[in-house]
């Protein structure tokens, strides 16, 4: 079983931001665009997926998206829309602000994504983190985890143990995750030999409505009877930390809390304070 890289666990959701111009002020000039840009503008040509080369936010034009390309750029002609959107671009600054403020695990879903367009905004994300020596687990795709050269998979409730199986042999020295919503799952996702589990919601959030009420940290406290690192998830916030840790949780994880917030990297430090403390 390997050990855990951070007591945080980063789950990133484009979706909440809508548009570059919603996503917490994610336009020119906003602070968290002002830092070195780590990866590349998610763009398609064709069916080819081009990582633009990296420049900071600062240095790079506007990403062309319904226009031809200029001659002499590296895959001239006209574009396909841009696949991830501007919420793709604006997920990209908001990891680099997350890593700036201690971020060092991150779970990458967006699993709405076709493969091709994910599979872009996963290696840009992936750039970023490692660059900070920073650990990535990709939602739900082992082979595209494998392919990536990701850190692990992070496998959905419902994991069957032959999916435990196959994630494993293809990311063998990889983190194998999965999502829990419930105590049996925890101690089936220990059985077949995950190194971890989100358990959730364990306060409630309007990013988990669809399962049940919270179960509250007292689930942190038996889920964690079975062996298995479990992570709290759902509603987390500073507050809620202490009450998670004392309960036996091996971390938190958190999505909407980092997605949304107007500071990303103070909260990244408010939520490592408060564990320590």
């Amino acid at each position: 079983m390997r050990a855990l890289p951070s007591p945080l666990l980063v789950v990133t959701d484009r979706a909440s931001f809508g548009s570059l111009d919603n996503a917490a002020g994610l336009g020119r000039g906003s602070p968290l665009l002002k830092g070195e840009g780590q990866g590349e503008v998610c763009e398609f040509f064709g069916d080819v997926p081009h990582l633009t080369p990296a420049l900071s936010f600062q240095e790079r034009g506007p990403v062309a998206t319904d226009t031809e390309r200029p001659a002499g750029h590296p895959m001239e002609g006209p574009p396909t829309r841009d696949p991830c959107g501007p919420s793709g671009l604006a997920l990209a600054a908001r990891v680099d602000a997350l890593l700036a403020g201690g971020a060092r695990w991150v779970w990458f879903r967006e699993r709405d994504l076709a493969p091709g367009p994910r599979e872009t905004l996963a290696r840009a994300v992936l750039a970023r983190v490692r660059a900070r020596g920073g650990v990535l687990s990709l939602g739900g795709d082992a082979a595209l985890a494998a392919a990536l050269g990701a850190d692990g998979v992070h496998l959905p409730g419902g994991a069957t143990p032959a999916d435990m199986t196959e994630a494993r042999r293809r990311l063998p020295a990889g983190l194998i995750g999965v999502s829990a919503h419930t105590i049996g799952d925890v101690e089936a996702a220990a059985r077949h030999g995950a190194d971890y589990a989100t358990l959730s919601p364990i306060f409630a959030t309007p990013s988990k409505p669809g399962y049940g009420p919270a179960l509250g940290p007292e689930a942190l406290r038996a889920a964690s009877r079975h062996g298995l690192p479990v992570i709290a998830l759902g509603g987390i916030t500073r507050e809620g930390v202490r009450p998670c840790r004392v309960a036996g949780a091996a971390g938190i994880a958190v999505m909407g809390g980092l997605m949304r917030g107007g500071d990303p990297a103070g909260d990244v430090r408010t939520l490592l304070d408060a564990w320590r403390t």
